[in-house]
C-alpha cells in the first residue's frame, strides 16, 4: 500500500510554525511498512483543500491529513472533504457527546462555535479525541481511505496511536506489535554511520535501517518487518552486529537522549549530580531536567558566567584564573569539585569555553571547550576545540561533550 501525508492550514505554508506532524506521520508509516509517496501542504481554503483532496483520492492507498478541524471560520476541512466526496456535511451524535462530555468534565461550557467541530461528511467514521475538543473522522473518497487529525501535535499524536494505527493495521495486516530498536550514536555523522553499516539489509532480511539526525546525536532504527511468530534471535543478532561496528560511539539501545542515558544510569547506581556552567549558560541543566524523575539524583545547578562567580560560588583559585584564565582545563576541574562540593552529590561535572562567534583568540578560538568531571575517586578535565559555525549548535555540543564525559565514568569500557 501507498500512503500520503497532507497537511492544512496557512501557518504551515507562511513558515510560522515547523510543520512537525508529517515527519511524525511519515516515520509511523514507515515502521508499519507502509510505504510514503509525498507529503502535501494547502492553506486554509476550501478549493485549495479540496483539489488536493480529490487529486491524492485517485492515486493512494492512505492519507493522513493533519489541521483544519476546529471552531473558527477559518477550519474549514471537514467542509473541503465533503466536498471531494460529493456528501453534505451532518451533525455526528458520537462527536458532539464526546465534546460535550469534554466540556463537561473540565467545567466548561460548550459554546455553538463548538458545535460546529460535530459536523463531519456523511458516512465518515468519528475518532475520538481524547486530548481536545475536535474529533477526526476517517472516509473513503475514490480509492483512498482518509483520516483526518487535529493539527494540535499533542492531540494527533495520541488519536494516531490509540485510533488511527490500529485502523491502518486492520488495512495492511500488519501486527499491531512492531519491534523498533533505537539506537543512539554520538560522535559520528549521518554519512559515516551509514557506511560502517553498509550491507545491513542484505545479511539480515526482513530487517530495514533507518537514519534520523538529532543533533548532536544520530538515530539508528532497526525495523522489524516480518511475522510476529518469528523470535526475537535475528533482531538480537542485528543489534550485536551494528553495535560491534559502532563501538563505543553508541551511547543507547533504548533510544534515549545522552541527558536520559545519564540519568539511568544514576538511578541505577543510587548517585547524584550538580552541575557548574559558563558557556553553556544553563544548557546541561536544562537538558537533565527535562527527563521526567530527574529530581531523584539532580541537586545543583551553577551559571557561573563571570570569573567572580567561579571564584565565589565554586571556590576555583585566584591564582588559576590570573594564571590560566577562564577557559582551561584546571579552571573547569575546580568548578566541577566545587559543584560537587556545593551540591553534596555524588558527581560534578562543569563548562567553560568559548561559544562564538567572537571572544575567540590563536591560541583559544571559538569553539574551544574545558570540561571538568569531578567524582567519587577524583577531578579530571579535559580540552576540546568544537567549532561547528553556530553558537548555539557550539552550546549544545559543549553540553553533550559534558554529558558523554559523564556517561563514561558512570558506564566504564564504553
Amino acid at each position: 500500500m501507498i500512503a500520503e501525508v497532507l497537511s492544512t492550514g496557512d501557518e504551515v505554508l507562511l513558515g510560522d510554525i515547523t510543520d512537525t506532524n508529517s515527519s511524525f506521520l511519515c516515520r509511523r508509516l514507515k515502521e508499519a511498512g507502509i510505504t510514503v509517496t509525498g507529503i502535501t501542504a494547502v492553506g486554509d481554503d476550501v478549493g485549495a483543500i479540496g483539489q488536493a483532496i480529490e487529486t491524492i483520492s485517485g492515486r493512494s492507498d492512505i492519507c493522513l491529513v493533519t489541521g483544519g478541524l476546529g471552531p473558527t471560520r477559518d477550519d474549514v476541512t471537514a467542509l473541503a472533504c465533503a466536498g471531494a466526496a460529493g456528501v453534505e456535511l451532518q451533525e455526528h451524535p458520537q462527536a458532539l457527546a464526546g465534546m460535550q462530555a469534554f466540556f463537561k468534565k473540565r467545567g466548561f461550557e460548550m459554546t455553538a462555535a463548538n458545535r460546529k467541530q460535530a459536523l463531519l461528511p456523511a458516512g465518515a467514521a468519528v475518532i475520538e479525541n481524547l486530548n481536545g475538543t475536535a474529533p477526526g473522522f476517517d472516509i473513503v473518497v475514490n480509492r483512498c481511505r482518509f483520516f483526518f487529525m487535529p493539527g494540535v501535535p499533542s492531540e494527533m499524536r495520541i488519536m494516531f496511536r490509540q485510533a488511527v494505527r490500529p485502523r491502518l493495521f486492520d488495512m495492511t495486516g500488519t501486527p499491531a506489535e512492531i519491534r523498533v530498536v533505537r539506537l543512539m550514536v554520538y560522535g559520528l555523522g549521518e554519512s559515516a554511520v551509514g557506511e560502517k553499516l553498509e550491507g545491513f539489509e542484505d545479511r539480515f532480511d526482513g530487517l530495514s535501517l533507518g537514519f534520523r539526525a538529532v543533533f548532536p546525536m544520530i538515530e539508528v532504527k532497526v525495523v522489524d518487518h516480518a511475522d510476529a511468530d518469528r523470535g526475537d534471535a535475528e533482531l538480537a543478532s542485528a543489534v550485536a552486529w551494528i553495535k560491534e561496528k559502532l563501538g563505543r560511539k553508541i551511547i543507547s539501545d533504548r533510544g534515549l537522549t545522552l541527558a536520559a542515558e545519564v540519568g539511568r544510569l544514576l538511578t541505577e547506581k543510587g548517585q547524584t549530580l550538580s552541575v557548574a556552567e559558563s558557556c553553556t549558560g544553563g544548557l546541561i541543566s536544562h537538558l537533565v531536567t527535562d527527563v521526567a524523575g530527574a529530581s531523584a539524583y539532580f541537586l545543583l545547578s551553577a551559571t557561573t558566567y563571570a570569573n567572580a562567580a567561579k571564584t565565589d560560588i565554586l571556590g576555583v583559585t585566584d591564582e588559576t584564573l590570573k594564571a590560566h584564565g577562564a577557559v582551561h582545563e584546571e579552571t573547569a576541574r575546580q568548578m566541577a569539585q566545587g559543584v560537587r562540593r556545593a551540591g553534596r552529590s555524588d558527581w560534578g561535572i562543569s563548562t567553560t569555553g568559548i561559544a562564538g562567534p567572537t571572544g575567540g583568540t590563536d591560541d583559544k578560538p571559538v569553539g574551544t571547550v574545558c570540561v571538568g568531571v569531578a567524582g567519587p575517586l577524583g577531578a579530571s578535565a579535559r580540552r576540546f576545540v568544537l567549532d561547528i559555525g553556530s553558537r548555539e549548535r557550539n552550546k549544545q555540543l559543549f553540553a553533550a561533550t559534558a554529558l558523554e564525559m559523564l556517561r563514561r565514568e558512570l558506564e566504564p569500557g564504553t
